[in-house]
């Protein structure tokens, strides 16, 4: 069974990643989503590092994540996340 929260990406050296959507959420009017390695998938016992990702419609209407590159922008997204979730991650400022 294919679970629709976790999603494949491919890092800069064009390796598959697993990331989970732990959260989806609207700020200013666009949509983001944060994302983490699935707990099942992440042997090494390591924390689980948090990606805030956009999402945004193509004319197709499909979603696509979008990496930000404003920090101000990024910033507030992680705010919202952590008002939003900071009590089920152990979140390192």
């Amino acid at each position: 069974m294919e679970d629709n929260n976790i999603l494949t990406f491919y890092d800069e050296n064009n390796e598959a990643v697993e990331l989970e959507i732990v959260d989806s959420f609207e700020l200013s009017g666009k949509k983001y989503a944060a994302l983490a390695t699935p707990e099942d998938a992440d042997e090494s016992g390591d924390e689980s590092e948090v990606y805030i990702m956009r999402i945004e419609s193509e004319s197709s209407g499909e979603d696509v994540f979008v990496t930000i590159d404003d920090d101000d922008e990024l910033d507030r997204a992680f705010e919202m996340f952590k008002d939003r979730c900071g009590e089920e991650y152990d979140i390192l400022d």
